[in-house]
Formats: C-alpha cells, sequence, structure tokens
C-alpha cells in the first residue's frame, strides 16, 4: 500500500484526469431511485441508490481520479443509508478508485480517536481519505492524522470552503493581520513538515478550499505546499475549471476538484450511464485546458 496522495497522483498520472466525484445521493433526483418507485420503502430505496451509484461508477472509473461520498445524503436514509455508504465504499475499493468520505467530524481526545479508527482504518466505514474540521483547535486533529499516517491515508481540513458564508468566521482578521483561514493554513502548513512526505512532496495531511474563491484557492495553494488540496465548488456552485487551476502546483498535481450534482445527476432520463460519461469527461477536459492555459 502506497500513501494515499501517491495514490490519487497515480492515477492523475495514468488517466490524466483531476476529477473527484461527488457522490451525494438524492432519491429524489432520478426515476429509478425515487422511493414512490420502491412503495416508499427505505430499504428498497436504499439498494437503488447502490445500483445507481455503481452504473455511475461503471461509466465514470476512467475518468476520475478519486470519488467522495457524502455521509450526510446516505445518513438521511436512515440505516439503510448508512448500509448503502459502506457498499458504496466497498465498490469504490474493489474498482481501485480512491475514496474521500466527507464526513467533516471533529472533536476531542478519545472521540476524535474513535472518528479515527471508524474511518480511516480498517473497518466496514473504511475510506482512503476523511474531511475534517480543525475549529475545535488543532489538537483535535492529532488522532486522525495518526490513523492517517499510520494507514497511509489522508486527512482534508476545512480551511477555506466554497459556500457563500464562508467569509463570516473564515475572512475575520486577526491580530497580526491574517485571516483565520490563513492563520489556519500556516499552521496546517508547519504540521505538514513534520510528516513524512511521498515522491512529490506530498503528506497525508490536505485542506479543503473551494473553488468559488480563486484568488485565496491560488493563495493556498502556495502556502501550504506539502498538502493535497480537495477543491468543492464545481459546477452547479458556480466554479469552473479556470477558478479551480490555481489549486495545482507546476507539475499540475496537488489538487482534485469535486463535483457531486454535475456528474451523480446530469439527466433527469433513462441512459444515466452516457450521460455520467460525458459529463465527467467534459469536467475533466475543462480542468485540463485551464491548466494548460496557465502554464502558458
Amino acid at each position: 500500500m502506497t500513501a494515499f496522495a501517491a495514490r490519487v497522483h497515480a492515477r492523475v498520472r495514468e488517466l490524466d484526469t483531476r476529477v473527484c466525484l461527488g457522490i451525494d445521493p438524492r432519491p429524489h433526483g432520478h426515476p429509478s431511485t425515487h422511493p414512490a418507485a420502491h412503495d416508499g420503502d427505505p430499504a428498497k430505496t436504499a439498494l437503488a441508490v447502490v445500483a445507481y451509484v455503481r452504473t455511475v461508477l461503471d461509466a465514470t472509473h476512467d475518468r476520475i481520479a478519486c470519488a467522495k461520498p457524502q455521509s450526510a445524503f446516505f445518513e438521511a436514509l436512515g440505516v439503510p443509508g448508512v448500509i448503502a455508504l459502506a457498499q458504496v465504499l466497498a465498490d469504490l475499493r474493489e474498482r481501485g478508485i480512491p475514496a474521500i468520505l466527507d464526513a467533516k467530524r471533529g472533536d476531542i481526545g478519545s472521540t476524535a480517536e474513535a472518528y479515527a479508527a471508524a474511518y480511516l482504518a480498517d473497518g466496514v466505514f473504511a475510506a482512503d481519505a476523511l474531511t475534517v474540521n480543525a475549529y475545535l483547535g488543532l489538537d483535535t486533529l492529532e488522532p486522525f492524522l495518526d490513523a492517517a499516517v499510520a494507514g497511509e491515508r489522508g486527512v482534508f481540513v476545512l480551511v477555506k470552503t466554497s459556500n457563500p458564508g464562508s467569509g463570516d468566521l473564515q475572512d475575520v482578521a486577526t491580530d497580526d493581520g491574517r485571516r483565520v483561514h490563513e492563520r489556519l493554513a500556516d499552521a496546517l502548513a508547519a504540521r505538514a513538515e513534520q510528516l513524512p512526505a511521498d515522491a512529490d512532496g506530498y503528506t497525508a495531511l490536505g485542506a479543503v478550499a473551494g473553488a468559488t474563491y480563486p484568488a485565496e484557492l491560488t493563495a493556498l495553494r502556495a502556502r501550504m505546499p506539502r498538502s493535497l488540496l480537495l477543491v468543492p465548488g464545481y459546477g452547479a456552485q458556480g466554479g469552473t475549471g479556470a477558478d479551480a487551476a490555481g489549486a495545482f502546483d507546476a507539475a499540475g498535481l496537488g489538487a482534485v476538484v469535486n463535483a457531486s450534482r454535475t456528474l451523480l445527476y446530469p439527466t433527469g432520463g433513462a441512459d444515466v450511464a452516457a450521460a455520467a460519461r460525458a459529463a465527467a469527461t467534459a469536467m475533466r477536459d475543462d480542468l485540463n485546458r485551464a491548466l494548460e492555459a496557465r502554464r502558458s
């Protein structure tokens, strides 16, 4: 087993894609998964969701660098949904697609250790990486980092998120003139310097930075040279390939760009596979064109 960032970059190099497939199941989003088509039965609906996600994965597996199941959408389906999440994670492992579980966990002491054991070990919810929230304090990251380093997995810390209200707290100026998210980024960069790095210089400590704030995203790439960036906000939230291009290093590495609705629900019709593949291909090409334009 190789380190998480190296596994992602291996797919980037092999497939020439930087796309992260967001898996946010919305059963009402397609007739095949709509609860009404399954007598309103949560278990049947969850099974249909798994089948739908498999169709998308089979159609896009060679167009994506990784996938990001969003835990909340599965949890919203109740116990059957949580079982469906475990199955989707298993399907990703079977296909060799690195899985970033978007659960945004964060807590103190033994609770953080329990979250890390649940998601960054070898249980049914095991993922290749996990999103975490550091705003309880940097000490709360340590159990996640310990588990990630030990298991050659990754942690993505929320730094500058893609939502419109992210600036309410993340952009507040501190007493030294840096904004809150900049201070957090600098602290994470210092911590990353203490971690083992792969051949490309990246560590298990990554960061979340949205494409909807391209100037901040570009600045964070420079501030955090040893951190893989997870970039949400592409597509339905308004971000473009040009907005996301600043997340990458000079070699075109160092980031993956997530889209959920754009890729998972590209059509309301029957031919999901063809539409999903076309959407993933278009996103891949958009990002690659933007990187090429940035280099020239």
